[in-house]
Parts: C-alpha cells; sequence; structure tokens
C-alpha cells in the first residue's frame, strides 16, 4: 500500500541531507508550507498530464519499444506521481522540514524570495541525486508498489529504467518563475514582484 512505500522510502532516504540544509532562516512554518504546496502541485491532474507529456517526449524515444512506451506510461506515471510526490516532498520527512534544528528552532526570521527559490532548487538536485535515485528506484520496486502491480518483476525492472530517465527529465523543467509562483502560494508576497 502506499504508506508502506512511503516508510521505504524514509528508510531509504533517511541518513540523506535535508532540503534545507543551506537554509537555516526558514521556519518550520515555512517549510511546511512550501513542501506541502509543492506536493499538492505536483499531484494535481494539471501537473500530472504535464509531466507525462514531458516523459512521453524525453523518455519514451530512448526504449526499446517506443510505441509500448507510450501506451503504458502515462496510467503506469499516474500511479508513479501518487507514491513518489507525497513521498519525497513529505513535510514530516526528516530530509524535508523535519530536519533536526528547522521545525521549532528558536529565533529564525522570515525567509526571502531568494531562500525560497534556493530551497526549492536544493530540493529539486537532492532529488536528482545518485543517492535519491537509487532510493527511489529501490522503493517503488518492492512490495508497496510494484509488488501490487500484475506482474511485478516486470514493474520492478521498468522502475530500474523509467525512474533515472524521468527524474532528470522534469527536473531540466524547472524554472525560477515556477518556484516563485509556489513560494507565493505557500507564503503569500514571499515574492512580491513577481
Amino acid at each position: 500500500n502506499c504508506s508502506s512505500v512511503i516508510m521505504k522510502l524514509l528508510i531509504a532516504l533517511s541518513a540523506l541531507l535535508a532540503i534545507t540544509s543551506a537554509t537555516s532562516e526558514w521556519t518550520c512554518e515555512d517549510c511546511n508550507a512550501v513542501v506541502s504546496t509543492i506536493s499538492t502541485y505536483l499531484t494535481g491532474q494539471e501537473s500530472v498530464d504535464k509531466q507525462i507529456a514531458i516523459l512521453l517526449a524525453e523518455v519514451c524515444p530512448e526504449d526499446e519499444n517506443p510505441e509500448d512506451c507510450v501506451e503504458a506510461l502515462p496510467a503506469f506515471w499516474a500511479k508513479i506521481a501518487m507514491v513518489l510526490w507525497p513521498g519525497y516532498w513529505d513535510q514530516d520527512a526528516v530530509w524535508q522540514c523535519a530536519k533536526e534544528g528547522l521545525c521549532g528552532a528558536p529565533g529564525s526570521s522570515a525567509i526571502t524570495c531568494d531562500e525560497c527559490i534556493d530551497g526549492i532548487q536544493q530540493g529539486i538536485n537532492q532529488l536528482l541525486s545518485e543517492e535519491y535515485v537509487s532510493g527511489i528506484v529501490d522503493a517503488l520496486s518492492g512490495d508497496g508498489f510494484c509488488g501490487m502491480e500484475e506482474d511485478p518483476e516486470l514493474c520492478a525492472t521498468v522502475i530500474a529504467v523509467l525512474i533515472p530517465l524521468a527524474l532528470p527529465a522534469l527536473g531540466a523543467v524547472f524554472a525560477p518563475e515556477q518556484a516563485t509562483a509556489v513560494c507565493n502560494t505557500a507564503i503569500p508576497d514571499t515574492c512580491p514582484a513577481y
């Protein structure tokens, strides 16, 4: 089930750096708002549709069976997105807001627009790191996701190829304008010039 995959992501990724490692000025409330906004956005139908369009254009042409990829990827990615994004952009995870010294840290100041954008970029860079990609592949390939598919072995084989191609393709379309919109949605007027 979904919570099993999230727990596996927690275990696989808990020893790694938090999104906020270089942005100690963030308050717990700021971090929770930004991370929650990103998770909500990435699991919305419009965003999932955009992710699928990117993957159809960038990943399927690289597949040994591009036609099969085009046919199967949309429904498969829609399921992955509903587990992957809330599992990674989880405000209660130690690699996000639950980092020691962030939530509940005394004397924190208000977050600036640049700090918010930088924090989002750090989260994307972390997501694209070899350690996180590998942890995500391992978590999705296990019982909690692929184990629930009709053909778990095939699912794990597809995940092992898809995730290392999909995450960089999706990360490549990140733009600061998107981050400012996320920051302003999460914490109104964080980036007032945008």
